[in-house]
């Protein structure tokens, strides 16, 4: 295990390497997991991927590659034969399998399912009828089962000389058509008389996830649990497999990661995909955001003959604007957060609604008093303080309003409201603020 200093360090050294064409590994990466070499070859240029990739052993290959994110895994393959990709879906896991099946086109995928034996295949064709954001999709099939008629010594015995997957704290209790029936903690194991057959000391809790489960909300599940694993199990009860505390962990990295691209629209894009690519993507809420000021445009050319009359107008515009904007993304933040945890639901949406107007309230009539006595000293009109300071006011509190009801409305649409929340609020922001504040500057200055 290395840490995130020393993997920076290892990759900084790589990439010095491989730009003067010197294909060589560090000593510490011998202790590299494979998401600290996805983290290496995602920071890589392509055309020095490639380089690299084939310095290393074909047993590390097919975990790197499903731990890289979908735009950089996509890209090395294409780099692949098609002779490379099969050598590299018949050495792989199940799990692993399904991440590189997601990159290939549907022919090149099915005619690799082909290839597989029979068990590996049909855990495959399962696994590909959930959808990539269900746990049945990327289940752990490294779980270690028993039969209920099996006794607590015969158990025992079998432990000692078999090795239990990583993160396992119990034994999964199954009957002859793997169904699931309970699971026993292994500590609990020792204080149990060795004829007792496992079926007798099983528990069947509620710590049982479906496979139909949100990825997110199957690790939620674990946190909450206190477990090391829990079992996923079908609609028909049969055990599929088990998700462990590491399985979360990758879970919320992924989530948290989208949510900190989303914020700058730029999702899951590989850090050097193609210029076209990237242009195409981007472009997208670059229109919409131009839209957005097209919005406010309007509405400023509503009144330009009052802008063009009051020039002061013109300069506290942004102010204005900016005010309302920060106002409401303070919400939107603690909003969204609220909605990503499951701390926000209908039954308390009132009560923060009416906190987070307080906040604007407040917020706003100090603010707009220290705006409006600056305004006062520098253009030395009352009424122009008077206007910019109700201006202020009603912008923040609006924008409070919008920062709670977007992400709550985005998100009952289907729509993730860190992807669009900011830009539906800046428009309303703008929008309100310039026309409460020129409209009312139209009605008293002019």
């Amino acid at each position: 295990m290395v840490s995130q200093e020393q993997r920076e360090s290892a990759f900084l050294w790589l990439l010095d390497r491989l730009k003067e064409d010197q294909v060589a590994v560090p000593i510490i990466a011998r202790d590299f997991t494979s998401e600290d070499w996805a983290f290496v070859f995602e920071g890589l240029p392509k055309d020095l991927r490639f380089e690299l990739w084939q310095t290393l052993s074909e047993d590390k290959k097919s975990p790197i590659l499903a731990a890289m994110r979908d735009d950089s895994r996509e890209q090395l393959m294409s780099l692949l034969s098609n002779q490379n990709i099969e050598d590299l879906a018949l050495a792989s896991t199940t799990e692993h399998l399904v991440e590189i099946l997601d990159a290939l086109p549907n022919r090149v995928a099915k005619g690799l399912i082909k290839k597989l034996n029979a068990q590996e295949s049909g855990l495959i064709e399962e696994a590909l009828n959930y959808s990539d954001e269900q746990l049945g999709r990327y289940v752990n099939h490294d779980v270690y089962t028993a039969n209920k008629n099996v006794s607590v010594g015969e158990l025992l015995e079998a432990l000692k000389i078999e090795a239990l997957p990583a993160y396992t704290d119990s034994i999964l209790v199954v009957d002859d058509t793997d169904h699931y029936l309970g699971q026993v903690d292994i500590n609990q194991l020792f204080t149990c008389e060795a004829n007792t057959p496992l079926i007798q000391v099983a528990e069947f809790s509620d710590h049982v996830l479906a496979a139909d489960l949100e990825l997110f909300d199957a690790s939620e599940a674990v946190k909450s649990s206190g477990r090391s694993m829990l079992p996923v199990i079908t609609k028909e009860g049969r055990l599929l497999g088990r998700f462990s505390v590491k399985d979360a962990i990758e879970v919320y990295q992924e989530y948290y990661e989208a949510q900190l691209s989303h914020m700058g629209r730029v999702s899951d894009e590989d850090l050097f995909a193609p210029v076209f690519t990237s242009s195409r993507r981007r472009a997208v809420w670059l229109g919409i955001n131009l839209l957005t000021a097209f919005a406010a445009s309007i509405v400023i050319g509503i009144f330009d003959e009052v802008v063009a009359q009051v020039v002061a107008l013109a300069v506290l515009m942004p102010i204005v604007a900016s005010m309302g904007g920060i106002t409401g993304s303070q919400t939107l933040t603690l909003t969204i957060r609220g909605l990503a945890t499951g701390q926000l639901a209908t039954s308390n949406l009132r009560a923060l609604g009416n906190k987070e107007v307080l906040v604007a309230f407040f917020n706003g009539l100090l603010w707009a008093l220290v705006v409006s006595a600056i305004t006062s000293l520098w253009f030395d009109n009352p009424w122009l303080s008077a206007i910019i300071a109700v201006a202020l006011i009603i912008n923040m509190l609006i924008a409070a309003v919008a920062g709670i009801m977007i992400p709550v409305l985005l998100d009952k649409m289907g729509i993730d409201p860190a992807l669009a929340g900011s830009v539906i609020l800046t428009t309303v922001t703008d929008v309100v603020g310039f026309f409460v504040f020129l409209g009312s500057a139209s009605l008293l200055l002019v």
